[in-house]
């Protein structure tokens, strides 16, 4: 007959598999969702099809417009006209047209996703092995209460984890959008007053940082939870300064984000909203 010791380790190895295949199941979905950019699908495909025909009959109708007046111009004996300027900017934003979604995918695939799959490997390592290690450390029941009397550290564990994971989808879709929006952006070059080239540039760097950096502060923050300490106490200040850097961010990331206007433009549009719903 099987004593109870015997079963109590059952459980305990059923239960550390189960864990194992929960956190792999959730590494996976990090892997494959958050860093798998495969381009405009759907509606933002038609979207960017039909910025990309009205940008067409923009950019020609703009082009003739300079050259004529600027033919005119030159007839008069002005010396300001310059022809050359306009067609060189004209053959400019059709080339930005192929490269500005080029750079994107090429941003999210060859960058973003390698780093980023890095992290959250090892976040999975890490995670797998610290749970691992304490289950055979310890009695389920002391596990178990020992869960109990920490609630409030993995309520916090799981806000953490809610605000990385809904600020990286986030991410995706400012970039999204920045792709939609990439060839009124690209037109744009051939004026001379609306010039939005140097804010989409910066809009792509602020958002990449922002993903690589958020998920290495999420690494971090895994890394801390694992550490290993007499008691929670020890490592209650890097859990919850890394914690802290995943809900609100680094500093320095928040300066590119507002440099590049997106966080200006985001703050004013929020101020908008709250005097119309306040009106």
């Amino acid at each position: 007959m099987p004593s109870f010791d015997n079963i109590g380790d059952k459980i305990t190895e059923v239960f550390v598999d189960w864990l194992k295949d929960l956190i792999n199941l959730f590494i996976e979905f990090l892997q494959n969702s958050l860093f798998n950019y495969d381009g405009l699908a759907g509606y933002a495909l038609d979207a960017y099809n039909l910025f990309v025909f009205f940008g067409g009959i923009l950019l020609v109708s703009v082009c003739l417009g300079k050259v004529i007046t600027q033919l005119l111009s030159e007839s008069e004996g002005s010396e300001e006209a310059n022809i050359w300027w306009t067609i060189v900017r004209s053959v400019k934003a059709s080339a930005l047209l192929v490269i500005m979604p080029l750079v994107i995918s090429l941003t999210m695939n060859y960058i973003v996703q390698p780093i980023g799959n890095y992290f959250i490997g090892n976040m999975g390592e890490l995670t797998t092995s610290s749970l691992v290690n304490t289950l055979q450390a310890d009695s389920l029941p002391d596990v178990f209460s020992a869960g109990i009397s920490q609630v409030v550290i993995w309520l916090f564990i799981f806000v953490v984890i809610g605000f990385f994971v809904i600020k990286l989808f986030i991410e995706q879709a400012q970039l999204l959008i920045d792709e939609i929006l990439s060839p009124l952006c690209a037109i744009s070059v051939v004026t001379e007053n609306y010039n939005f080239m140097e804010n989409w540039w910066r809009d792509i760097l602020s958002h990449t940082v922002t993903i690589i950096v958020l998920t290495l502060s999420m690494l971090l923050f895994t890394e801390a939870i694992t550490m290993q300490t007499d008691t929670v106490w020890g490592k209650l200040p890097a859990l919850i300064g890394s914690g802290a850097l995943v809900i609100s961010g680094p500093s320095i990331v928040k300066s590119i984000w507002y440099s590049s206007g997106a966080g200006r433009a985001g703050s004013g549009m929020a101020r908008a909203v709250v005097h119309r719903m306040l009106r």
